[in-house]
């Protein structure tokens, strides 16, 4: 365990207020969740219907339901690179995962691998929208016209962004979002699912009919956990959870074993003045990821080898800015000889979707060679309010020292 002033990779401070406030509201029995904030979603994402449950996979593993009930279908399509939370949902709802490669410098499919996948048996496409950046949703929905494939749109790392005009969410099938910690807004764990949809309404009604709202110790915990994580996710104070192997942070875990319920009454109050909290952290992660492209190097030269320049992204709200180093072994000493972990700089999802142990045997011999490169050489940059404009002058310099011009690092699109 090292003591030094430590930047976590993503997250914001829970101010005590907010805590004290949603804990105090519990005694009221007013139904916060059913009553009020479900219909303020509704409004703002211009959807009919909106659940809260208890987490982002709960959210997709639930939807995942609803829509086998529809069709009888079984095969999801996913990119082959993405958090290991899609494929856990997938498996969690009895259903089949189906990996597809990306295409070059993207994080979204390769269109040429993902034709030949939408067969009859094929119950849905995921699009998902990694670091906040909008795949190309309408595309992929123009393609699954007319084959009864749904599209649904992965936006757990997106809320509240936009694309085209749209709200991320609202362009497929039906939506699904994170409150989870490190996600753009948090109430420590809460999922949302949208849709405009009748049908697939009406079975997200059959399948969550039987949810049950946690108990009155599991908001005490929640309270318990938030209020502590207020305070050690400060600088200050980050190294000591970051040194403690069990809590096992930054870890990938592929986890199909977790609670599906409704959004406890204590969540659904931390999300109450969701849009003045969404609003401040934008601005936070659009100034310094704003400073990330003019002042590292290769960034600000645009993007080398992509099909869109890096340029092109600016005014989204990343959660963490991707890089995609040239070499593994840059990635190894930026993040690890040049203590980029101090500064927030980590690496992602170990492997692609078919490395998951669990998943061994159910994905056929397929290769993703794009999804296992990108796994190998990218790293993030924070873009949260914790990062200080001295924090910002460090990482450009300890990134721009790694990649050099000779070491060219990427903006995946």
């Amino acid at each position: 365990m090292k003591i030094a002033r430590t930047l976590p990779p993503v997250g914001y401070r829970v101010h005590a207020a907010s805590l004290l406030t949603a804990a105090a509201g519990l005694i009221r029995h007013d139904r916060y969740r059913e009553q009020i904030l479900q219909p303020d979603f509704a409004r703002a994402f211009d959807r009919r219907t909106v659940f809260a449950v208890s987490s982002g996979k709960a959210a997709l593993a639930l939807t995942l339901r609803a829509l086998a009930q529809l069709t009888g279908r079984r095969k999801v399509i996913i990119p082959a690179y993405t958090c290991y939370s899609v494929p856990s949902a997938i498996v969690k709802a009895g259903l089949d995962v189906v990996p597809c490669d990306l295409a070059e410098g993207s994080f979204d499919y390769d269109h040429t691998r993902l034709v030949p996948l939408l067969r009859a048996d094929v119950l849905c496409v995921v699009s998902v929208h990694l670091f906040g950046i909008p795949a190309d949703t309408p595309r992929l929905a123009q393609l699954c016209r007319g084959t009864g494939i749904f599209v649904v749109e992965d936006a757990a790392q997106s809320f509240g962004g936009g694309s085209q005009g749209r709200k991320l969410g609202t362009i497929g099938d039906v939506g699904i979002f994170s409150f989870g910690r490190g996600k753009n807004i948090t109430c420590g764990s809460g999922g949302l699912i949208v849709t405009a949809s009748e049908p697939i309404a009406a079975a997200l009604g059959a399948v969550t009919g039987g949810l049950r709202s946690s108990s009155f110790a599991g908001d005490v915990a929640s309270f318990v956990t938030l209020t502590l994580l207020s305070w050690f996710i400060l600088p200050r104070l980050y190294w000591f959870p970051a040194g403690l192997p069990f809590l096992r942070l930054g870890e990938t875990i592929f986890h199909d074993d977790f609670p599906i319920r409704w959004m406890s009454e204590f969540e659904a109050r931390l999300l109450r003045d969701w849009r003045e909290q969404l609003s401040v952290l934008e601005g936070h992660r659009r100034l310094n990821a704003e400073h990330y492209f003019a002042n590292i190097n290769v960034l600000a030269e645009g993007v080398h080898g992509l099909p869109q320049p890096a340029r092109l992204h600016r005014g989204v709200p990343f959660l963490r800015l991707p890089v995609i180093l040239s070499k593994r072994s840059d990635r190894e000493r930026l993040v690890f000889e040049q203590d980029g972990k101090t500064l927030g700089i980590s690496t992602m999802y170990p492997g692609s979707v078919a490395a998951i142990r669990q998943l061994a045997g159910r994905l056929g011999d397929s290769s993703y060679p794009r999804a296992e490169a990108i796994a190998q050489q990218l790293v993030t940059l924070p873009t949260h309010p914790l990062v200080t404009p001295s924090d910002r002058e460090r990482i450009c310099a300890v990134v721009n020292q790694c990649s050099g011009r000779d070491g060219e690092a990427r903006m995946a699109s």
